[in-house]
Order: structure tokens, then sequence, then C-alpha cells
């Protein structure tokens, strides 16, 4: 038995950068393995427990036992990585994960009397979120998670705050808080160019493996990333709407505020009202935009594009932010920063839409670059400036179909990036391939504005793309291979599974759904369900929304009609039927039709 200390990125970039000898003690009770390397003196303890008795030599550890017929046997081996900075003892770790269990009880709980696949795969994957709190830090942030196995399970902002805000609805905005209390702990206070601080910025990654360490990467507090700082506000918003609870937001007030100051100041480099990206680190990565990798920003004939690049997405966010910021501002008694805030959200939209978009395309331009030039480019991205809402109500119905051609939608999901591009690839990171958490967010934005249709067809790509893997967890991302062709897509050669955001957006995808808007504050939740002909009956319990426990049952006609009854509840909570108010599709008669339909409370 030994272990080699090896970084994730040593592993990954299969070269070594670090090393030492390790010693093996041996006790009667366990083997202790020290690393000896002189600034990195990590310990691992092994143990065994069980009905079994362990013996304990430099070879390992081995375990004695009579195993009679037909009998079983428990057998536990425990091991236990110490960290030399951040040291746990026994029972403090069990204090933790106490605490991880509490959360776990207090969690929605999703059945079906219909016994399908999918309530199993949503079960599974809020138990998964769990999993991933990575139990660090001040005790208000030990639910903040990590962001996938084996590859990043560390503090990763975007894919935190991101997670968080689309699953906020099942646990009551818990995780959400914890992560907002780690993230603004974390948030940038200098600028710093070796690692892409800037005042105010959102940490992209905080990794504390032996590279890190040593100071080999700028990896232990990095900021290299534009979608950061916008989720933060999202997963306040998100976190304040499930809770009811104002200190929440009063808390995290003055880091969401700097926020928009860091945008204003530092992400908007040339004043021209729009945010662009442009990497100072010497090892951070070339886009700071969704997709981040080397070659995920291409032109239209397949060239790589080059920044400083302006990402529609990264635009969207902006706009949302603004709008929620707005929103916060005239709550907390502000009301001339949220005309301000939400005059210039108004001004950056119009904008938006006369620069980015392609008539010719009917959609929106990937980014414009450095000369301000479209990249015109098909890509997944546009999905997401759809969900947050920054493409005008007479572009929505062409983007839409847009999205569905043959050449991004392949049956499985969204791809990537089009099939009619010169640089797709289907296997590749962000040129081709298929990111359920990015269509997660799509559904989202589908259901929000009122493509109910369009909205289920990708619900049943992706149901049926999860049946592909155990237990629903599909990895990463997968390929882009067309559906008609290839009875499996494959996944990215070294995707994650499982991945946070991933399981997270089968969170989304339920809330969305069922059409669930809280608004805790009101005592309120808004529901419009649109179920799939093979999800004929799902049922929420201990459904949690500011001081009110529920219990919704949803099902669903031969016709497709909906019906909502409430089983039971706990304190005051009005649940009303009403459509997205961005919907396009619904006039006054459908929103008066449906509140008469309302369920009545318990």
């Amino acid at each position: 038995m030994n272990a080699d200390y090896i970084s994730m990125a040593e592993l990954q970039n299969g070269r070594r950068e670090q090393d030492g000898a390790t010693s093996i003690e041996v006790s009667d009770s366990q083997l202790t393995l020290r690393y000896r390397h002189p600034r990195l003196p990590y310990v691992t303890a092994v143990n065994g427990g069980g009905m079994a008795d362990w013996n304990y030599s430099h070879c390992g550890a081995s375990a004695s036992l009579h195993l009679p017929r037909q009998q079983a046997v428990l057998v536990r081996l425990q091991i236990r990585a110490e960290d030399f900075q951040d040291c746990i003892g026994v029972e403090p770790g069990r204090q933790r994960e106490a605490s991880l269990g509490k959360w776990e009880r207090r969690t929605t709980a999703v059945t079906s009397d219909a016994r399908s696949p999918f309530t199993r795969i949503v079960s599974n994957a809020l138990h998964d979120m769990g999993s991933f709190a990575l139990l660090e830090g001040a005790e208000e942030e030990w639910l903040a998670p990590g962001a996938g196995v084996p590859a990043y399970l560390a503090l990763w902002g975007r894919d935190a705050v991101t997670a968080v805000w689309q699953s906020a609805l099942f646990d009551r905005g818990a995780m959400a808080a914890a992560a907002l209390a780690r993230t603004a702990a974390l948030q940038g206070q200098k600028t710093a160019p070796e690692r892409d601080e800037e005042p105010g910025r959102i940490i992209h990654s905080a990794r504390t493996g032996p590279l890190e360490r040593l100071g080999r990467t700028p990896f232990a507090r990095y900021y290299g990333d534009q979608a950061s700082p916008f989720d933060f506000i999202f997963a306040l918003a998100h976190a304040y709407a499930c809770s009811g609870e104002i200190s929440i937001l009063t808390r995290h007030w003055d880091a969401a505020r700097r926020i928009l100051d860091w945008a204003r100041e530092y992400g908007d480099r040339d004043g021209d009202g729009y945010l662009e990206y442009l990497t100072h680190s010497r090892q951070g990565p070339e886009n700071q935009g969704w997709k981040d990798s080397g070659n995920a920003m291409v032109h239209g004939d397949g060239r790589k594009a080059l920044p400083p690049l302006a990402a529609c997405e990264v635009q969207g966010y902006y706009f949302a932010a603004l709008q929620v910021m707005a929103g916060f501002s005239g709550l907390l008694g502000e009301p001339g920063t949220a005309i301000a805030l939400w005059r210039q959200a108004t001004e950056l939209r119009e904008r938006f839409n006369r620069d980015f978009w392609m008539e010719d395309d009917g959609f929106i331009a990937l980014a414009l670059d450095a000369e301000k030039e479209q990249l015109r480019t098909i890509t997944s991205n546009v999905g997401q400036c759809l969900a947050t809402g920054i493409i005008t109500k007479e572009h929505l119905q062409r983007v839409v179909r847009r999205l569905f051609e043959s050449d991004l939608f392949s049956g499985w999901g969204i791809r990537t990036l089009s099939t009619k591009n010169p640089g797709y690839n289907p296997l590749d990171y962000h040129v081709g391939s298929i990111w359920p958490v990015e269509n997660a967010t799509i559904v989202f934005g589908l259901r929000r504005f009122g493509f109910d249709n369009e909205a289920l067809t990708l619900i049943d790509a992706l149901y049926d793309l999860a049946m592909l893997w155990p237990n629903g967890r599909i990895p990463e991302c997968v390929g882009g291979y067309d559906r008609a062709n290839c009875a499996h897509p494959a996944a990215y050669p070294r995707a994650n599974v499982a991945q946070l955001w991933n399981q997270s957006g089968w969170l989304m995808i339920l809330q969305a759904m069922l059409g669930l808007q809280p608004m805790a504050p009101l005592e309120t939740m808004a529901v419009d369900p649109a179920l799939p002909r093979w999800l004929p009956e799902i049922t929420l319990h201990r459904l949690r929304l500011g001081s009110a426990v529920v219990t919704l049952r949803f099902r669903r006609s031969e016709k497709g009609d909906v019906h909502v009854e409430v089983l039971k509840q706990e304190g005051t909570l009005h649940i009303i039927r009403q459509p997205s108010p961005n919907s396009i599709s619904t006039g006054i008669w459908d929103r008066l039709g449906s509140l008469f339909k309302s369920p009545v409370g318990h």
C-alpha cells in the first residue's frame, strides 16, 4: 500500500511537477501514510471496521472473516485524508457530516404513482448535490459544493453558484446561502493580473492541490471568468425568492453592488456598454465566457476568434443581473438606483438586439470581436440569451425555431456548435458536444417565454439521454452525433461523472416543467405545469417555501391538461395557477382562466 500524492492537474497533464518520499507507519489499529515533501506534509490514515478482524503491515491492510453459508458480513474500510492547512479532526468531521444529513432530510422528496424513472433521476440528482458539499471553511459555508468528480472536486465559482440557483427551490435556498457566503468571502479585492483578480470580481476557482499549495499555478485563487459574478446575483435572487428572508439579501447586498461596479469599471474594457474579456494571467484560460476552452470561440468559417471578445451570453447575464439589482434596489429603499439600473438594462437590450442580431440567419451572433464585428457563428450560447430575457419579442420566434434545426438539435440535445461550421467536432469540449446543464437552462428559457412544446421536446431528448447512463448520471458533456444515425452519442473523453451542474440541471428541468415560480416574500407560488406523456403524475413532498411546507400532486389527463392538488400544507402559502409573466403566447383571458383553476390550500 502506498500513495503518490499527485495532483489532479499533474494527472491530466501527464507530467509530474512535485515529488517526495512516502513513509508508512503501522499500528494495531491503522496504517498511517505520510508524505515527506518538505512543504506538503499530507497524512492519510487507513483503518478497517465492521464484522472483521483487521491486520496491518507495511504491505497493506487485510481482513480475516468467517462467512457462513447464505449469510452476509459487513466489512468497512475507512480512508481519512488529513489536510495540513485545514486539518479536520474526527469529531468535527462527524459534525459536518451530520449537518449534511440534516440538509438532506429537509430537502423536497419527489415520487410518482407511475413509478417513472424520471423521479429516480431527480431524487438521485438531489442526493448527488449533497454529496458534492465540500464541508470546508466556516460552518455557514459547509454546504458550498464542488464542481465534479474526479477532476473538479474543489470550489469552482460559476459551477457552484449556477448549481445552487438551479436547485434552490428544493432545499429552500440552503445550499445557495452557503455558496454565497463562500464566494463572497473570496470576492476580488484588488487588481492582480497574475490571477486575473479585479475588485468586485467573483472567484473562478479556489483549488487546494499540491501545485496550488506550492504556488506553481494561479488557481489557488483565480478570477478569470465573466459568468461567476452574475451567477452570484442570480443565486442571491433565487435564495431570497425561496426563503423570503430579507437578511440574506442585506447580508450580500454590498457584494452584489460591487459586482456591478466591477462590470462597469473593469468588465467594459472600452466603454461601449458591452462586457469584453481579455486574460492577463499566463496560465489562465484564453476565453472567459460560458465556453472557456481554448478553441471554444470560432468565426462562422471555423477560424479561431481571438480576445478581447464580447460574448453574447455574457451580455445576457449582465442584462438580467441589472434587472434583478434594480428590483432589489427598490425593495431596499433606493428608488433612484432602481430606476437607473432598469434604464441601463433597457438600453443594453436595445443595443444588443441591434448589434448582435443576424437578420439573414434569424439568430444572435456568438460575440463581437475587438473591431466590433460579429462572430457570425451558430451556437447554443444563444439559448442562454433566451433564458436571460435579453432577446426582444420580435426575434424570439425565429431564434427558437433556429435552435431546433437539425444542425443544432441532435435529438439528444442542442449542440454547442452547428454541424455546418467547419470547426465542428462532435467530441470536442465546446465546438460540437452537448452540455446537459446548458440545455436545462434553455428549457427554463423556453418555458419562461411560453414555448411549451419546444420545452417538452427538449425535455424528452434529455430524459432519453439520461436513460443511457446508470442512475441517469449524464457525463459532463456528450457527443454531438445525430440521434437518427447513432444509437448512443458517446461522451467527451475526459468528461466528469458525476458533474454538479448536470445534476442541478434536473432540478431546474423539474421546476420549469411544473412552471413553479416561488415568491416566498409574498407567501405565494405560481404554478403552470406541462407534463410529458411519459410522466402522467408526479408529487412533490415537503416543498418548503418561506415559513410554509406543502405537498403538491400534479396529474396529466389524456388531453394533456394538468390538474394540481394540494395534499398537505403547513403555514401560509397561496398557490395560484399562472403562466410565466414573460410568456408571449399568453393573453389576458388565458391568465384569468388560469387563476380560476388555482388549487385550494389545506
